[in-house]
């Protein structure tokens, strides 16, 4: 095989399989990425046996043939090549590669491609999603869903196919967060499909700036595409929590305070917050939001900000930790916090749109 790139083009790609090619692993293989031109293209491929990456390089092809190579020793040195050089790639006797660039030779030992797991093709039902939409319901919700969590269905996105819209759940039973779009169309006898948090991330960042994706279901397999790119991904079986239960149908009060005042007030008090539970105090009145926190280990601090609007009243613990992501990912200039008493989920929204809500349960608050 015999390649030449442009630098960029190949580090593109590169950068985003290496985070797909597992580095610990008993399978030597899946380190690797696999490099393979035939048919007048050139298509690097990375999978960790769950999630598998196909991703179409621009560049020309002297002779066709097919290497897997360390995803992370090739990413490194391509990454430190000259940006005015192209890079020539091409592979030797044994299962080696060399690549030229300037006056730069390097030469790597590969593995045969032989081993190198096929991913799958899934001709089942298909569905065209806007790729800022897809983007922002993922951006809106993945913080809040379990990264170790032993119920493994929760450690991944569900989406909930209904007639008139559908909607993006995570939730690890602390925090929880929903975005809702417009209706996708779904397989035929399909409510909803979870997919794993570390495919919710190489989407973001194998998409990342896709016009259209393309999306195909099929039993237990999903498959996100474009013009260049191909992901698929096993989904999580098991059966997702009841989130609509937990979310309140109204509130006994509510306020109405500058996201970037609150963000950056929480992120100071936190500062002196007590390191085994991270909690603050958060007290709201009809003219004020008041966060402090005591820590007698550590100290003290207390601010106060004014409310844009607030009816009822209630003085609740929260985990600082929880309240800083909630807000981050909050897309608004002001926050609405909701509330029904200290021991029920508070609420927050961005102001005047009901596409997005984020739920944390309160902590109890030492007398």
């Amino acid at each position: 095989m015999e390649l030449t790139f442009e630098k960029d083009d190949l580090l593109h790609a590169l950068q985003i399989l290496q985070g797909v090619a597992s580095g610990r692993t008993t399978l030597p293989i899946l380190s690797n990425v696999l490099i393979e031109a035939a048919d007048g293209k050139i298509e690097c491929v990375a999978t960790d046996l769950e999630v598998g990456i196909k991703i179409i390089v621009e560049g020309v092809i002297q002779e066709d043939g097919k290497i897997t190579v360390s995803a992370k020793k090739l990413t490194d040195i391509v990454k430190e090549l000259p940006e005015d050089q192209t890079i020539h790639f091409a592979t030797t006797a044994n299962d080696r590669v060399e690549i030229k660039c300037g006056d730069g030779v390097y030469k790597i030992i590969g593995l045969s491609d032989e081993e190198f797991p096929q991913l799958p093709s899934i001709d089942g039902h298909s569905l065209t999603i806007d790729g800022d939409t897809l983007r922002d319901v993922l951006r809106r919700t993945e913080f809040a869903a379990a990264t170790d969590d032993v119920r493994y269905f929760m450690n991944g996105l569900y989406f909930s196919f209904l007639d008139d819209r559908t909607e993006v759940v995570a939730t690890d039973m602390v925090k929880l967060a929903l975005a809702r779009c417009e209706a996708f169309s779904a397989p035929e006898n399909v409510d909803g499909i979870i997919v794993p948090l570390k495919a919710v991330k190489e989407i973001e960042r194998t998409f990342d700036g896709s016009d259209k994706v393309q999306v195909s279901i099929r039993e237990n397999q999903i498959l996100f595409s474009d013009d260049t790119s191909t992901l698929t991904t096993r989904l999580v079986d098991g059966d997702y929590p009841k989130y609509r239960e937990v979310i309140p149908e109204s509130a006994e009060g509510s306020a109405v305070v500058s996201k970037e005042l609150f963000l950056h007030a929480a992120k100071r008090v936190a500062l002196l917050s007590n390191p085994k539970n991270h909690c603050v105090c958060v007290e709201i009145d009809t003219e004020r939001i008041h966060v402090s926190v005591s820590t007698p280990e550590v100290g003290e601090a207390h601010e106060t900000l004014p409310v844009e609007s607030s009816t009822g009243s209630l003085r609740f613990g929260i985990d600082a930790r929880w309240l800083i992501e909630t807000l981050t990912h909050i897309e608004s200039e002001s926050v609405v916090v909701e509330f029904v008493s200290e021991v029920k989920p508070i609420a927050f929204k961005p102001v005047n749109r009901d596409d997005h809500v984020c739920l944390v349960v309160p902590m109890r608050l030492e007398s």
